[in-house]
């Protein structure tokens, strides 16, 4: 079985999806997570990567427009990254994306991000812009 699979929000390992993400994108930051508003979650799809009941790594699909998803909260445990799972997990969601209908995944990755998205088929549009103050750049990948 493939340790990606997707969850909702009122599923128990949610909670650990919180973690992650305040561990990985909000604490550094000086922000905490249970600070936002994550409402609109529950209509979002939410893969997981988990092992042995762990969730080592998450990411997110809103619904943009009839045509496309927007891929957000991308969030790799520090010592799991480099081992694959953000690549599993971005490819789970384009095949989902794929299977829906979709002809295009939006993102908006910070800037240390980007090569990463690159070698996955994304590609860099518009003008730069700033999220949770940092810098980050609009991509997208048109699905086949």
């Amino acid at each position: 079985m493939t340790p990606v699979y997707i969850i909702t929000t009122a599923h128990p390992f949610y909670e650990q999806v919180i973690d992650l993400r305040q561990r990985v994108l909000r604490a550094p930051l000086g922000l905490d997570i249970r600070n936002d508003d994550l409402e609109a979650e529950t209509e979002q799809v939410i893969f997981i990567y988990e092992e042995d009941g762990v969730v080592k790594g998450c990411v997110m699909l809103q619904q943009y427009d009839a045509e496309t998803f927007k891929l957000r909260q991308m969030a790799v445990d520090t010592a799991e990254q480099g081992k694959g799972i953000g690549l599993e997990l971005v490819n789970a969601a384009d095949l989902y994306a794929t299977n829906m209908g979709k002809s295009r995944v939006l993102l908006h990755a910070r800037e240390t991000a980007i090569p990463f998205y690159e070698k996955l088929g994304y590609e860099v549009f518009g003008e730069a812009l700033t999220e949770v103050g940092l810098p980050h750049r609009s991509m997208e990948k048109l699905l086949h």
